[in-house]
């Protein structure tokens, strides 16, 4: 009988080895949590370092230094984005403010909260702390009218409260532009923090994974800006009221796949018909439409090149994922996380096949 409980016994032996990797993994997790603020602009400043190293490798074939080559591509960057707030932004709220005031007053007292859920009201309030609990569609034009005057008192301020603050913002750049300046900053970085026998391959999955995020993004700003462009002028044609507006709409659904386009037709339609009736509307839609056409046939062929290997509904969940996670910044670092996790899953699906 004795022999039979000793049998039944189960052996809970654990080395000391094996207790100390169970701690040491608990620590992680905890650290991980606590500074996931932290852990979340590294990971923008390896993407946004690994995005314009192409743009420094085609000047360093220029012959040009890499210190200067890394120096003249952020400077750029940051001369666009300068110009995008201080050219393109103020007569977009412009517009968008006259748009909302001349909406009927039926409208103006839509709830837009009402049909979204605690979470997702919940992470819009990560980055508007003071948004209130329920906003009419009339209260968006003083919003917007708010938000310019903080925008005017300086851009550096208004642009780093998307990023954690000024702290944030700066952190993320001085981290990017050091990885930038090394050689192989990325690699040296992700050798840091890969154990040594996943080096290698954690650096070459990357490399992939960098190459795919460069040229889908190269492939979806080229779609953005000439899908912009054509219904700009297409609705200025037409008459259409706001059309830079309804125009920079079109071209920032662009980058959502699928989806994107009746996404950037139903404000267009909206506006048009209470403007210039039905038919109005009807002509609005036949222009989306004929622009789609145009966008599958001519253009999406030109970059299929660059965008192929980034599937369209990868691209759909990881912005809703990483927007539900992270807010804004989540979003802009879901899609190259994602490929690169693709990535890694299709190696042990390739090491599955040859077993």
């Amino acid at each position: 009988m004795n022999e039979v409980n000793k049998s039944q016994k189960i052996d809970l032996n654990i080395s000391v080895g094996t207790m100390f990797k169970v701690a040491v993994f608990i620590l992680a997790a905890f650290l991980l949590y606590r500074l996931s603020g932290l852990v979340v602009i590294i990971l923008a400043s390896v993407v946004i370092a690994s995005v314009i190293e192409p743009i420094v490798r085609f000047l360093i074939r220029r012959r040009v230094q890499r210190l200067f080559a890394a120096t003249i591509s952020y400077l750029s960057i940051v001369a666009i984005v300068i110009g995008i707030f201080t050219y393109v932004l103020p007569p977009l709220f412009s517009q968008s403010v006259s748009a909302i005031n001349g909406l009927p007053k039926y409208v103006k007292t839509i709830d837009i909260l009402k049909p979204l859920d605690k979470e997702t009201i919940s992470g819009i309030r990560t980055f508007f702390p003071e948004l209130p609990n329920n906003i009419a569609v009339g209260d968006l034009g003083s919003m917007l009218t708010n938000l310019v005057s903080n925008f005017s008192g300086g851009f550096f301020f208004f642009f780093s409260g998307f990023f954690g603050g000024v702290a944030g913002l700066v952190i993320m750049v001085v981290i990017a532009f050091y990885l930038s300046v090394r050689e192989d900053g990325v690699g040296e970085f992700l050798a840091v923090v890969t154990p040594l026998k996943h080096e290698k391959y954690v650096r070459n999955l990357w490399l992939r994974s960098q190459h795919k995020i460069g040229k889908w993004m190269q492939g979806q700003i080229i779609l953005a800006l000439s899908v912009g462009i054509l219904t700009y002028i297409a609705l200025l044609i037409v008459g259409v009221p706001h059309p830079f507006l309804l125009a920079f709409l079109a071209g920032i659904f662009e980058f959502i796949p699928i989806i994107g386009v009746t996404f950037s037709m139903i404000p267009a339609f909206f506006l048009s018909t209470l403007t210039g009736g039905f038919g109005l509307g009807l002509i609005v839609i036949a222009i989306y439409i004929f622009i789609q056409q145009i966008e599958s046939h001519v253009l999406y062929p030109i970059v299929a090149k660059k965008i192929i290997g980034v599937p369209p509904l990868l691209v759909i969940i990881s912005l809703i994922a990483g927007a539900q996670l992270a807010g804004l910044l989540g979003a802009l670092l879901a899609v190259p996380i994602s490929v690169a996790l693709l990535e890694f899953i299709n190696d042990i699906e390739e090491k599955k096949r040859f077993k």
